[in-house]
């Protein structure tokens, strides 16, 4: 009985850190993988978060995704670690996030069936362009929550999650610096 309890909880353990998830995929071409706001006082003039036409596809079946919620997560975390310019200025990189899949699941599937009714997700490229319009970063980011019940089946718990993974990780790789 001890074998299968202590089999019971590394099962679950494994779960729960495979329920949410977030990674980044950077881009083959060398010149586009590094860090562009890796030295202190780098800034973006702009950011703009966009939907690809799948995307937008996919939101009319996931309302509950809000892309202006996104925008904002995305905006605060570069204010946070300065790397936004106060006002707009198009001497400097703009940064274009452009959302390529979103899944919400329903807050009843999420709650009823947790993980086995599918993960919700954010998937989008990142891109950072030099004021002459020529790419200097590329990268993806995938934020993922597959967790649900009671505790994690809340809409605002799972897209609260999702928002902030997504920003973190591009300030990760916009800044070459992991937390």
């Amino acid at each position: 009985m001890r074998n299968s309890a202590k089999l019971f909880v590394v099962v679950m353990l494994v779960f729960f850190v495979a329920a949410c998830s977030s990674g980044v995929t950077r881009a083959p071409e060398i010149g586009l993988q590094s860090p562009q706001f890796d030295e202190p006082g780098e800034k973006a003039g702009s950011l703009s978060v966009n939907l690809t036409e799948e995307a937008r596809k996919e939101v009319t079946e996931n309302f509950k995704f809000d892309q202006g919620h996104l925008h904002e997560t995305i905006r605060r975390a570069l204010e946070v670690n300065n790397l936004l310019s106060a006002n707009p200025d198009p001497s400097l990189p703009s940064v274009v996030v452009m959302v390529t899949s979103v899944r919400v699941r329903s807050n009843f599937s999420a709650v009823m069936f947790g993980f086995m009714a599918g993960d919700d997700h954010i998937d989008g490229d990142v891109l950072v362009h030099a004021a002459n319009g020529s790419e200097l970063q590329r990268f993806s980011v995938s934020a993922s929550y597959a967790l649900g019940g009671l505790a994690g089946g809340q809409d605002s718990a799972r897209m609260g999650w999702l928002y902030e993974s997504f920003a973190e990780r591009m300030m990760e790789e916009l800044t070459g610096k992991s937390k």
